[in-house]
């Protein structure tokens, strides 16, 4: 077995290096010529208060008697078949001589055009734009975002066609793109392909702006939306992810990076895209402390994906296809493993304190270990499940599914450990995640579980076929209590006072919300009495034993009995009053906690340093 060493990732970070200047010089050749610019579109963004964008795409150098133009059906990013051809208008097609084209629907999202032997038709049509939550287009009298996949029809044979798009709109509004401009012309933008153009959304409007630079590459900061924020913690927020991620993979696979935020009233997620991200939060994100961590960890996320999915990409979404669902079982890699990091960037760039890590971990360990569907669905399957489960949520889902962004972030954990414990530090999931990297560019092939098993095995001289099939194909519990110790952290459940003793408390299994002074049924959980006695989700629950409950005292009431006390609700289901029975079963009150060992070893110390970034506490600074 080759030996790994660390120094090989030299050679993978200049072959990384020249990626972003390769592609630029390419585009210099090409942008001179219009004749080597086959497809060409114009945004015109005329009356933006009517949430309308009208699109004209020139397509040159046509043969055939015909010719198929056709939407996406989804967009980069988001797992889920969103339709966008549902909001066109209006398709029609032209010759170069403005003669009309005969044009029809072939399916819900491809047109046929008859070209009468046209070397260059013109295809135009309107997309209405007023869907924000999704990311994907939005239009009023302030602003147009416009991701590229849910307004640019593509022709399905000459997706490496390079593009140029024109932008006609208000002389005061600015465009801010990962796309480059022509000439110096701002509302001129190309890209070598359509995989690049959809990659790259357009924020045009009244926004701020707000630039710095990292290793003399320029970032912007696009904020639309109002809001109270300092700029300079901003920026120097911003630059600390940017620093202590680019550190990592000792490269930057862009010329210019792009951030873009959208603040609005419950405005949440975000999405990477090429060298650009789209991140929408509510306004209190940058004006509350503990919310401005939170939107700190989501760009930490998006701007992980720089590498983790935009440059090394599974198999099953590489190449991009647009008219169907894109599967693999590896999104536990590209969300959960992003996710880890997300977390772990802000407390390696001092961003928060270690204890405060160590809190958000135990959060999400308990989160897992409260939830029956890990028991049931495995990370794999979560992935390739995505399409038809991740987006469409149902009231049996904490039983029968896990999150691959939560679950896989955990996982990932548990990866990282594992690699520690095996080469006693030697090797971490940080050299995973550069020789990932430098072995899958994104000019070459997507990367497969075989491939990443094959990847461990060699960085740490030790198999890892059992460890997928048991942690990622499996659903086996992760021994994180062992894992831990790796770094001199232990697992325990702590009460939730502190000296309080831990107890079985009782236990119904059920999730409510409030509703008409009674408390409503969200889910009811399968390892809980309430499911095997037939609660159901939509109940609505007027009475415990008789008394009636809202929703907030139905904890309460419940704590004031033992498990196997008996207990009968009365419920409302369809308008009918019913009454259910059972027993209550018993949990323990307290929760999984990770803390700092008291008496650890030199060796666990000096992994936890290399892991946090952050020195190990004193007994001082412990005992404060």
């Amino acid at each position: 077995m080759r030996r790994f060493n660390s120094s090989n990732q030299a050679s993978g970070a200049a072959a990384g290096r020249d990626r972003a200047s390769v592609l630029v010089m390419s585009l210099a050749m090409w942008v001179e010529d219009r004749e080597s610019s086959p497809v060409e579109y114009t945004v015109s963004l005329n009356a933006p208060q009517t949430q309308m964008v009208d699109i004209r795409m020139v397509i040159r150098n046509v043969a055939g008697p015909m010719l198929d133009v056709a939407m996406p059906v989804w967009r980069p990013g988001r797992y889920q078949v969103l339709d966008l051809a549902g909001g066109v208008r209006g398709v029609r097609a032209v010759t170069s001589a403005g003669r009309s084209l005969p044009i029809v629907k072939t399916d819900k999202t491809t047109w046929r055009i008859t070209t009468g032997e046209a070397e260059e038709v013109t295809v135009s049509y309107r997309v209405y734009a007023n869907s924000l939550g999704d990311r994907t287009r939005h239009v009023d009298d302030t602003h147009a975002f416009l991701s590229g996949a849910a307004v640019f029809f593509y022709v399905p044979d000459r997706l490496k066609d390079p593009v140029l798009v024109n932008i006609e709109a208000l002389a005061s509004w600015k465009i801010a793109t990962g796309l480059e401009c022509v000439r110096g012309n701002p509302r001129r933008l190309f890209a070598p392909n359509y995989d690049v153009l959809v990659d790259s959304p357009l924020e045009i409007g009244l926004h701020d702006l707000m630039e710095f630079d990292i290793n003399g590459k320029p970032h912007q900061i696009v904020i639309w939306g109002g809001a109270t924020y300092d700029p300079e913690r901003l920026q120097a927020d911003f630059a600390k992810i940017v620093k202590s991620q680019a550190g990592l993979f000792d490269d930057m696979p862009y010329r210019r990076y792009v951030f873009l935020i959208h603040l609005g009233p419950d405005a949440s997620g975000g999405t990477e895209h090429l060298n650009s991200t789209i991140i929408q939060r509510p306004r209190r994100s940058l004006e509350n402390a503990h919310d401005y961590k939170t939107f700190l960890h989501t760009v930490s996320h998006e701007f992980f994906h720089t590498w983790n999915v935009k440059q090394f990409r599974p198999a099953g979404i590489h190449p991009y296809d647009y008219s169907r669902e894109n599967y693999t079982e590896l999104l536990w890699v590209v969300e959960g493993t992003t996710s880890y990091y997300a977390d772990l960037t802000i407390v390696r760039a001092g961003i928060i304190k270690p204890d405060d890590y160590l809190r958000i971990l135990s959060d999400s360990i308990h989160t897992m270990r409260n939830r029956p569907g890990v028991r049931v669905q495995s990370l794999a399957e979560s992935s390739f499940d995505a399409w038809i489960k991740f987006s469409r949520s149902a009231p049996d889902d904490p039983n029968f599914t896990v999150s691959f962004y939560d679950l896989g972030a955990l996982a990932s954990l548990l990866m990282d450990m594992e690699l520690r414990s095996r080469t006693k530090n030697r090797v971490s999931l940080d050299d995973a995640m550069r020789e990932m990297y430098r072995r899958f560019p994104l000019s070459g092939k997507g990367y497969t579980t075989s491939d990443m098993i094959a990847l461990l095995d060699t960085i740490s001289e030790s198999r890892w076929d059992d460890f997928f099939d048991r942690y990622i194909s499996g659903t086996e519990p992760y021994p994180l209590e062992s894992a831990l110790e790796a770094v001199g952290l232990e697992l325990s459940i702590q009460p939730e006072k502190k000296h309080d003793p831990i107890l079985q408390s009782p236990y119904a299994g059920l999730n409510l919300a409030e509703h008409n002074a009674g408390a409503v049924v969200g889910s009811v959980l399968s390892d809980g009495p309430a499911y095997r006695a037939g609660v159901v989700s939509g109940d609505e629950i007027v009475a415990v034993n008789g008394r009636r409950v809202s929703a907030s005292q139905f904890d309460e009431w419940i704590g004031l009995l033992r498990p196997g006390d008996p207990v009968t609700l009365h419920i409302i289901r369809r308008d009918e009053l019913r009454t259910v029975s059972f027993k209550l079963a018993g949990k323990p009150n307290g929760r999984w906690t990770v803390s700092r060992m008291k008496h650890p070893a030199d060796s666990q110390k000096a992994a936890y340093q290399s892991w946090l970034h952050q020195e190990w506490p004193s007994k001082s600074s412990e005992e404060n």
